[in-house]
């Protein structure tokens, strides 16, 4: 394993990029080139590589080099309807409604979505919800980003998912956060080339 600090910075570093969709997906990561690009050398960047491929955040295709995720419609659906699961099962346990610093209402949507099933899962008191959720936000990241091109209308839908869980409607949460899964779900062609065409 590569030192620390070095080895921190440059997982850091990329993980902020692919979360970002900076880097387009099926697009190769080269760890020379990157390794270039970030002022280091080749060993802390395939082994922040291979961190992130175990988080779900880069592809290893039969170990042979990494590259940034190229999701089917199906891999896509099967992340936001993970997602809706985990989510739903969190609210299955007894509901405090949220406190109002809980949630981040004056952010872009993707970051208020992170937010929302975030605490949606730390309501839960189980921390494995809470891990899955924290690795589902990293790889929706890139896809929530292309949101805003698809669905005009965010601000309202999310706030209305933030109502429900501030006032802790149980009900009403699982209903809101129902329709956002689906809604996804069915638009996954869209949200892909809205993600391709970024840029």
């Amino acid at each position: 394993m590569s030192p620390g600090p070095t080895f921190e910075r440059v997982y850091l570093e990329l993980k902020r990029q692919l979360r970002a969709g900076t880097r387009a997906p099926g697009a190769p990561l080269e760890p020379g080139a990157i390794g270039d690009e970030l002022g280091t050398s080749f060993t802390p960047v395939r082994d922040a590589l291979h961190r992130l491929v175990g988080e779900g955040l880069v592809e290893n295709p039969q170990h042979n080099g990494f590259a940034v995720p190229r999701p089917t419609e199906q891999a896509l659906r099967d992340l936001y309807s993970w997602n809706g699961q985990i989510a739903l099962l969190a609210l299955r346990a007894p509901m405090q409604a949220l406190a109002a610093g809980s949630l981040s209402t004056d952010v872009a949507p993707a970051a208020r979505s992170e937010t929302i099933f975030a605490a949606v899962a730390a309501t839960a008191g189980n921390l494995e919800h809470v891990k899955a959720v924290t690795q589902l936000n990293d790889r929706l990241a890139p896809y929530r980003g292309a949101e805003p091109r698809v669905f005009r209308d965010l601000d309202e839908e999310l706030s209305g998912m933030e109502a429900a869980l501030m006032r802790g409607a149980a009900g009403a949460a699982r209903a809101a956060l129902t329709r956002y899964h689906r809604r996804r779900i069915a638009a996954v062609a869209e949200i892909l080339q809205a993600l391709a065409n970024t840029g």
